[in-house]
């Protein structure tokens, strides 16, 4: 359980950090429109991800706020205007 706990956050940020430089290097090809919902799903995962922190009464609060932003992060850009 501990290990699952110790490797998940470094195995999503690896993902994250790989689809984000593969969406930069395909944005700059495009125009500058901004069209993606990235803004509000980053918003809206920070918002989560502090409600789902305090539900589970866990002492790290950051964790939780971290993973959140990051899966809005990654939600948004996947939702296309």
């Amino acid at each position: 359980m501990y290990i699952i706990r110790i490797i998940l956050p470094v195995i999503l940020v690896g993902i994250a950090t790989i689809y984000i430089i593969n969406l930069v290097k395909n944005k700059s090809k495009k125009s500058d429109k901004d069209e993606n919902y990235l803004s509000e799903g980053m918003s809206l995962g920070l918002c989560f991800g502090t409600a789902v922190g305090i539900a589970l009464g866990q002492d790290n609060l950051g964790i939780f706020v971290s993973l959140g932003i990051l899966l809005g992060i990654v939600v948004g850009t996947i939702i296309k205007k």
